[in-house]
């Protein structure tokens, strides 16, 4: 079984607006590719942590940039939701974070390339 890597620990995403979003995306170099959020990636995470015995709360997914308008729970009460909010952005990187009962919570990235 694939081991995913942690990317922060009580992580706090980030929003900004679309206009700020669109600046910053002209701003930035261009990556070639949009990152699209990938839902099979994290239901995989999800599924590793729950049989590594981890004590979920809940999960939440989304665009880290756009957290305010792009997130949602998708894993609460022994429950998977499929992500259903905007999928893609060449600046707003989708991730999960994963809020325990008993420890931090855990950030992952869950997204994949969409070659232009």
């Amino acid at each position: 079984m694939k081991n995913y890597e942690v990317k922060a620990k009580n992580y706090i995403p980030g929003s900004i607006s679309f206009s700020e979003g669109f600046l910053f995306g002209l701003m930035k170099p261009d990556l070639g590719y949009t990152m699209m959020a990938d839902w099979c990636k994290a239901k995989a995470i999800i599924k590793k942590l729950i049989a590594d015995g981890r004590n979920i709360e809940k999960v939440e997914m989304g665009l880290d940039g756009d957290w305010q308008e792009n997130s949602m729970t998708v894993w609460e009460d022994g429950q998977f939701t499929a992500y259903s909010c905007f999928e893609g952005s060449k600046w707003a990187e989708p991730i999960i974070i994963v809020n325990y009962k008993d420890e931090p919570s855990e950030t992952y990235s869950v997204w994949r390339k969409e070659e232009e």
